[in-house]
């Protein structure tokens, strides 16, 4: 009975069978899935910093919204609107204020009536502070408007120039570096600028700030040379900017010449000039470049001010070898004759000669002519003789006559050489005496070809003493000037040669000639001066000897 008793009890007890099992485990699973699927549409909400709001908000949930909105600090509670997924305050903030951010968020409307759908999020929160400029505040350039850099990200800018109205610069994309479209000034200007900014549309504009800002300079142009070049050399131009516009074509080389500019680097260009002559000897070299916008312009777009001209000089050519040239074609009352005759010559053969002339001799052409004339001539040195001659020389070649054998007196010179050109006229000389009674001679080639009496200046308008090329002929000319007692004069003179300043060997009747009567010039009789107009030329000499010295003796 017992045992049957217990077979009964086994019987009766629950044993859970596997089936049972199972649907305990898919019970837990469906519990954990509502369960999840409720947190998982439950409302929520994370803050983080904005760049348009006061703040910018994530939420999660199924169907999340925000019901309403509020920024809450010591003194108010500023609504904020949400907007493209930022929290927008409707009135100002004061900038830097603390506070919090209250948020309401629901869940979609049909799942509302649960309590979990509705939620409340408090986050403690700091208006930002507004923007400043940086503390650089000096800008250079300016070529295309002013740059300003803010301590943040800015959206927009308000800016106005010493004295000017305001203007708002609006950004398509907040940034902390703004440039500000400011009229392009002329290099080397300095001037201020207010600017006053904001990092978000709601903020207030913050206190202004000045910034002084400073245009590049004015581009400059020099040369790195010492000022002298050799005849074929390189002209250099440097620029204090570099160069990207430098308008070669509107540079001027003068004299003008054929050449090349080259760019050496940003800043230095050079000429190089083709002819193997180059600039000659003692030749004034000059470039003009111009200024503006016609001339060089800067990485910055500066310009010259003004327009440059530099310069530079070539050495004078040798002295000793003028006169020898000079005497091989006639315009010396000597000859000269090289200790190699018969050397091959060449236009490059001649040019090597203007610096390092050859051995030679010189010679007297004619054997009476005045001490006077032969005391002035020294090989190698320039006196009035040799400059005479280059005056001469002028003369025949269309040149103007101004004495100096400068890079055209040298090219003809040699061209001249080449083609066994010499002088059209005879050596003449003038040689005039103040001894009394006062007279002139003209001397042609080797004669004595006139001897007539003259008339030279008074003690208070004297004749200058010394030797002196003609260097101004007229066949007449009305004279006019004051007399040593203020009264004004008008006087027809004729056969005109200049040959000091004002004083000349002209003709002009006088009752009697041979002592000084004229206010400086040398007076003869108008026929006598015709004559002498028709002998003498361009670089003839004139000496006017002081008293004391005798006329020159008979041939």
């Amino acid at each position: 009975m017992a045992a049957h008793a217990d077979t009964r009890h086994a019987h009766d007890r629950p044993i859970l069978s596997g089936s049972g099992r199972t649907k305990w485990f898919v019970w837990a699973g469906v519990v954990v899935i509502v369960g999840g699927a409720f947190w998982w549409a439950s409302p929520g909400v994370r803050l983080h910093k904005s760049t348009t709001g006061l703040a910018a908000y994530h939420l999660t949930g199924l169907g999340a919204r925000v019901q309403s909105a509020g920024f809450v600090h010591s003194s108010s509670d500023a609504p904020l609107i949400p907007k493209g997924g930022a929290l927008m305050p409707t009135r100002d903030i004061r900038p830097g204020e603390s506070g919090y951010v209250d948020l309401r968020i629901a869940g979609p409307a049909y799942l509302r009536w649960l309590p979990w759908e509705r939620t409340e999020a408090v986050t403690a929160i700091q208006a930002p502070s507004l923007p400043r400029v940086s503390p650089s505040t000096i800008n250079r350039g300016l070529a295309d408007g002013l740059t300003v850099p803010f301590n943040e990200r800015v959206n927009s800018v308000r800016y106005r120039l010493s004295g000017g109205r305001w203007h708002t610069l609006t950004l398509k994309s907040a940034r902390s570096i703004v440039r500000l479209p400011l009229p392009k000034p002329a290099p080397g200007q300095i001037g201020t600028v207010e600017v006053s900014a904001r990092a978000r549309s709601w903020e207030r504009w913050a206190p202004h700030q000045t910034v002084q800002w400073k245009s590049t300079p004015y581009i400059h142009a020099t040369s790195p040379q010492a000022g002298q070049v050799s005849l074929s050399g390189r002209l250099l131009v440097r620029f204090s900017q570099p160069i990207i516009h430098p308008h070669l074509s509107s540079w001027k080389v003068l004299p003008n010449m054929a050449g090349t500019w080259t760019r050496i680097n940003s800043r230095t260009f050079a000429f190089q000039p083709k002819s193997s002559f180059g600039y000659g000897p003692g030749a004034l070299v000059s470039v003009k470049i111009p200024s503006g916008r016609l001339g060089p312009q800067s990485k910055s777009g500066s310009v010259l001010a003004s327009t440059p001209r530099l310069q530079w000089t070539t050495a004078p050519g040798s002295v000793l070898r003028l006169q020898q040239l000079l005497a091989q074609e006639g315009y010396l009352p000597v000859s000269w004759a090289p200790d190699v005759p018969g050397a091959s010559q060449s236009l490059s053969t001649l040019q090597s000669t203007i610096y390092n002339p050859p051995n030679g001799t010189f010679q007297w052409k004619y054997s009476h002519l005045p001490h006077a004339l032969q005391a002035l001539w020294t090989p190698g040195h320039m006196s009035s003789v040799t400059q005479g001659a280059i005056m001469q020389f002028e003369r025949a070649n269309g040149l103007p006559v101004d004495g100096i054998a400068g890079p055209k007196v040298w090219k003809a010179l040699l061209r001249d050489r080449l083609a066994h050109r010499v002088s059209p006229w005879p050596y003449t000389y003038i040689s005039v005496t103040e001894s009394y009674p006062e007279t002139l001679e003209l001397w042609v080639n080797n004669q004595l070809v006139m001897t007539t009496l003259a008339n030279t200046g008074i003690p208070a308008t004297p004749t200058y003493l010394g030797t002196f090329p003609i260097y101004e002929r007229l066949a007449f000319q009305i004279m006019r000037g004051k007399n040593p007692n203020g009264t004004r004069y008008a006087d027809p003179v004729y056969w005109i040669n200049y040959f000091k300043g004002g004083d000349a060997v002209h003709g002009f009747v006088r009752a009697s000639y041979g002592f000084p009567q004229s206010l400086g010039c040398v007076e003869v009789p108008p026929s006598r001066a015709q004559k002498i107009y028709r002998q003498v030329h361009y670089g003839t000499l004139v000496t006017v000897n002081p008293v004391g010295v005798p006329p020159a003796p008979k041939t």
